[in-house]
């Protein structure tokens, strides 16, 4: 039962108030946990976070400017007792937006995409802001520390602080991936994935870009892109 029910069940029981928080430190004191080696891994896993916290986004003043900021996020698609992974990263400037398909969600799978997304750029990515996913931790960590690139975290159900990836994810999943071009096999889908993206990035205008595309921002407003063909292909990009 949760905390809020037994203090229900208390108060009835014995006509005098507790508190959810007196609730909890009984149950912390006398490890009455249903699942002991849970709650463990659980205790263990706070303390880890004490002892490095994490940066969140609200901490970020976002500049506009190119390769400040990308957001990423991953689309877990189910079908056919199969899962699949697009990893997803847009730029919050310009709009620049990255997608890959994997057949996990490992770290070693992020890192790649990191890799990728770092070369497609062709320039330094200052700071990176990711959910709490386990895809973005280890391997995704050293690759991020290898490239000098600064971790920031959306706060919990917070929606309000990535909209720039929640919009080119759906942007992906509306107007193409369920418009019949899903395909479970990441070396089928990610090459006419790369093509969708070519348009999105080269002709798709923008609203919030006054009707340019992602490119067009670039070469009007900001600098000029010396590499037009994405790197999205097969190949691994692993070190």
């Amino acid at each position: 039962m949760s905390k809020k029910k037994l203090k229900v069940i208390y108060e009835k029981e014995y006509s005098e108030e507790i508190s959810t928080w007196k609730i909890e430190r009984v149950v912390r004191r006398y490890k009455l946990y249903p699942d002991q080696n849970k709650a463990e891994k659980s205790a263990r896993k706070r303390a880890r976070a004490r002892q490095k916290p994490k940066k969140r986004i609200t901490q970020l003043v976002k500049e506009g400017r190119p390769c400040f900021l990308f957001q990423l996020d991953t689309i877990v698609i189910y079908w056919n007792n199969l899962k699949r992974y697009i990893l997803t990263a847009v730029d919050h400037d310009t709009k620049l937006g990255y997608a890959r398909m994997y057949k996990n969600k490992s770290s070693r799978s992020a890192a790649d995409f990191l890799y990728r997304l770092r070369y497609l750029v062709g320039q330094p990515i200052e700071n990176l802001q990711t959910d709490n996913g386990s895809e973005f931790a280890w391997e995704f960590e050293r690759a991020s520390a290898k490239l000098g690139i600064q971790r920031y975290f959306s706060r919990v159900r917070t929606p309000k602080d990535n909209p720039e990836i929640e919009r080119f994810n759906q942007t992906l999943e509306y107007e193409w991936l369920y418009n019949s071009n899903l395909s479970l096999d990441p070396g089928e889908l990610n090459p006419r994935l790369t093509e969708w993206l070519i348009e999105y990035n080269f002709n798709r205008p923008h609203q919030s870009l006054a009707y340019l595309s992602p490119i067009e921002y670039i070469e009007k407003q900001l600098a000029k892109i010396h590499s037009p063909v994405l790197p999205m292909w097969s190949a691994s990009t692993l070190p």
